[in-house]
């Protein structure tokens, strides 16, 4: 990976722009919970007619990396935007979100038959969602044996049966649907050293004693009584919500699951990929 040359892309709309000719910084945060994926981009001096063209709902993209080497850090929908003039300069600020239309828009009234599993209606009602599949791995797939009602948002009914009902995990990633077990994650074969981008930790890293988590992060889902551990490396990609990584440095030597995080970039500031992981 080279480090030395950052690389980044920004798509809005139909349009897509270098960072190198184009100023303009993210910050986006994700999460392996039903949480949204959402993104904050400043950009700077765009064209008046593309200021003009700017709407609620277009796409955005943003692929983030190094000199040949970038990919997907987000997609998603515009939901709100501004700009602002200062002397000739003008700044538009954009807030997006992953499957906008979908997440809030989308409601059901279906009635399914006594006896029916959780899967089946999960078939048919991510069918209305909208969204492609990347996985489908229930934890515990359930039988209703009074069958099921669904009347209400979408999100809220696919929320109840998947992570109530089945204590699964729900997320979108990537633009794809993500149902799985919430103690297991996808290992992409990322190792964090400080030789490839691991950054210093505050305060010379995290202990891996086996009490409570840390007094800044409260225990979220199925964690448990696992240790939540903050990490920080040179922006990379391939790291999200739900993968297995490798760290190693003073503190720490093993596998973890990334839980949430946040990618942050600019052309001469801020380049790293900050995680809330979690032991295995």
């Amino acid at each position: 990976m080279n480090f030395w040359k950052r690389s980044a892309t920004l798509q809005i709309g139909t349009r897509r722009y270098e960072i190198n000719s184009l100023e303009f910084k993210f910050k986006v945060e994700f999460s392996d919970d039903e949480q949204l994926s959402t993104a904050m981009i400043e950009v700077h001096n765009l064209s008046p007619q593309t200021r003009n063209e700017i709407r609620n709902g277009d796409t955005v993209i943003i692929n983030a990396g190094y000199q040949n080497d970038i990919g997907a850090i987000f997609v998603g929908q515009i939901f709100d935007f501004s700009h602002e003039k200062s002397d000739v300069d003008w700044d538009t600020k954009i807030a997006a979100t992953a499957a906008l239309d979908a997440w809030l828009n989308q409601s059901v009234n279906k009635t399914y038959t006594k006896d029916i599993r959780a899967s089946a209606i999960l078939n048919d009602l991510l069918n209305l969602f909208g969204i492609e599949i990347g996985q489908f791995a229930l934890v515990d797939n359930i039988s209703y044996p009074r069958g099921k009602v669904c009347q209400g948002k979408l999100k809220d009914i696919l929320r109840e049966i998947i992570v109530s009902d089945c204590k699964s995990r729900f997320m979108i990633k990537h633009d794809q649907i993500v149902i799985n077990d919430p103690q297991n994650g996808d290992n992409r074969g990322v190792v964090l050293t400080a030789a490839n981008g691991l950054l210093q930790s505050r305060g010379g890293g995290a202990s891996l004693q086996p009490t409570k988590p840390n007094t800044t992060t409260q225990p979220r889902g199925n964690m448990d009584d696992k240790v939540v551990i903050e990490r920080a490396c040179l922006l990379n990609y391939n790291i999200g919500a739900g993968d297995i990584i490798t760290v190693r440095d003073s503190a720490l030597n093993g596998r973890f699951l990334v839980r949430k995080g946040t990618f942050e970039g600019s052309r001469t500031g801020s380049w790293k990929t900050t995680m809330e992981i979690t032991p295995l």
